[in-house]
C-alpha cells in the first residue's frame, strides 16, 4: 500500500528488541520494518519513505546522533540510557522524541500517533469509505466486511482511481517485496469484485487483459 496511506515506520534497534513492536504496529495498519545498524537504516531510508523513525541511541556502526540531519522523518529515541544527560543531548541535536524502556508496543503507537499527528487517514470514493488508521470499511455508513489483506489491496486501488495495476505490480505495491504470488493477487481481487457489487451493486473494480486491475474512477 502507498505510504499516502499506510502509516510507515523504521526501527533501529536489534531484531529481538523490535520484534514485538514491529509485529504490533503491522496489527494496527502500520508497514513497519527493522534495521540493526545505521549502514541497513541509510539504506532502507534511500528508498522508502518513512512517517516515523524509533532508533536506540547506541547501535554497533554508531549513535542515534548521526541520524539527526539526515532523516526526514521524526527520529524517535527508545533507550535504556535515562539520564538527564542523554535525553538533553537527544533533544539539542534534534530528536523529537525520548521514550525510556521498557515501554508496551500500545503506549509507543498512542505517543507516537499523539505527537506525530498519524491519526484518522483515510480514502473515499463511490460511497465507500476506508478509514486506515482505524482500518474500517465503510459504504454509505455501513461496514463492509474485509480480510486485511483484501483492505490493503483496495486502499492501495482506491488510492489510484482509474489507474491500472498488473498482479505483480499490485503484489509488489502492497506487500513490498518482489512478486512471486500472483495468484494471491488475483485471489483477493475476486473477492473484493464479489464483495463490492453485492454491497455497492456496482463493478468498481475493472479488469482489463494484459494490462491489470483498476478501482473505477468517479
Amino acid at each position: 500500500m502507498d505510504n499516502d496511506f499506510q502509516r510507515s515506520i523504521l526501527m533501529i534497534d536489534a531484531e529481538s528488541a523490535a520484534r514485538p513492536f514491529c509485529e504490533y504496529f503491522r496489527q494496527i495498519g502500520y508497514f513497519a520494518c527493522v534495521a540493526e545498524t545505521l549502514e541497513k537504516a541509510r539504506q532502507l531510508m534511500s528508498h522508502e519513505k518513512f512517517d516515523a523513525v524509533i532508533c536506540e541511541v547506541r547501535l554497533p556502526d554508531g549513535d542515534a546522533d548521526d541520524l539527526f540531519g539526515e532523516s526526514a522523518a521524526p527520529v524517535i529515541i527508545f533507550s535504556a540510557e535515562q539520564s538527564d544527560e542523554a535525553v538533553i543531548r537527544a533533544f539539542s541535536r534534534g530528536a523529537f522524541d525520548y521514550i525510556f524502556k521498557p515501554c508496551s508496543p500500545r503506549v509507543m503507537a498512542a505517543r507516537m500517533e499523539r505527537k506525530i499527528g498519524l491519526r484518522d487517514r483515510s480514502v473515499s470514493a463511490h460511497g465507500i469509505t476506508l478509514n486506515v488508521t482505524m482500518r474500517t470499511a465503510m459504504y454509505e455508513g455501513r461496514p463492509i466486511k474485509l480480510t486485511s489483506s483484501e483492505f490493503n489491496v483496495l486502499c492501495f486501488l482506491m488510492a489510484h482511481p482509474g489507474e491500472f495495476f498488473s498482479a505483480d505490480a499490485i503484489y509488489e505495491r502492497v506487500w513490498k517485496s518482489p512478486s512471486t504470488q500472483t495468484s494471491v493477487v488475483r485471489f483477493h481481487i475476486s473477492n473484493l469484485k464479489r464483495t463490492l457489487l453485492a454491497v455497492t451493486g456496482q463493478n468498481l473494480i475493472l479488469s482489463e487483459f494484459g494490462t491489470g486491475y483498476a478501482f473505477a474512477a468517479e
